[in-house]
């Protein structure tokens, strides 16, 4: 990148922490930035050639206008995207680009058949997945629900594990059987699935495997074995399902 792109980078970030910095549900500032950090790396491990700036644009904005913050009016504007790449100076054919990249991340989309088409937008599509699982993932999922005033764990309510777009979309993500470990059936656990790229793939099965051992200790020192034989079946079912695909 020369210096023209690296300054409106720049503005870029400096926008994206004034508008999610204080967000406390899991979706800061600081998400965006490990998001962008994996991406890039996921950019130099990948086969094929790939322009970093569309990557890091994409990485730092694909949650400014995330329905969660801003409600679903603006997010399908791309408001917050679309003013800060004109602040920036960004290249008309570049923004489009972003834009069509922004428009089709999220797990919601992915529920409804859409995903990015871009290899720009499927690495950061895959970088933003991966930041929602492993040991970070366990920690904005309780955020999450601690933010939302969720339930953690309820051991005579199970998770709805075909939960449809519509249903995990409703009020940002509340329904009955939502809760902090029911999010891992309903959703952490089936991302390994939706990797894009090869480097997405790598790193989801190491986290994956972080939360599978956390979920087992959890279940065996809460004494619940239907839960631990629960989990058991359930990885089996989307092991099964992966290797359908």
């Amino acid at each position: 990148m020369d210096e023209r792109q690296i300054a409106q980078l720049e503005t870029i970030k400096n926008n994206v922490r004034g508008i999610l910095g204080g967000d406390p549900s899991g979706h800061a500032d600081d998400h965006v930035e490990r998001v962008a950090l994996l991406a890039e790396r996921f950019a130099s491990e990948c086969s094929e050639p790939v322009d970093l700036q569309e990557v890091l644009l994409t990485a730092w904005l694909h949650d400014v206008d995330d329905y969660k913050l801003v409600g679903k009016a603006q997010a399908e504007k791309l408001t917050n995207a679309v003013n800060s790449m004109a602040e920036a100076g960004v290249a008309a054919d570049l923004r489009q680009a972003v834009l069509e990249n922004i428009a089709a991340i999220g797990y919601g989309k992915r529920l409804d058949g859409q995903q990015p088409q871009r290899l720009a937008g499927q690495l950061v599509s895959d970088a933003d997945m991966c930041d929602a699982i492993g040991a970070v993932g366990i920690e904005r999922g309780l955020m999450y629900a601690c933010h939302h005033g969720g339930r953690i764990f309820d051991p005579t309510v199970w998770p709805n594990v075909d939960l449809a777009a519509h249903e995990y979309d409703v009020n940002g993500n509340t329904h009955d059987t939502d809760g902090f470990i029911n999010h891992f059936f309903e959703k952490l656990l089936k991302l390994k699935g939706l990797m894009l790229t090869e480097p997405g793939r790598i790193e989801a099965r190491k986290r994956q495997h972080v939360m599978v051992d956390f979920l087992r200790a959890y279940f065996r020192e809460k004494n619940v074995p239907e839960w631990s034989e629960f989990l058991k079946g359930y990885l089996l079912d989307i092991t099964k399902a992966n290797d359908l695909q």
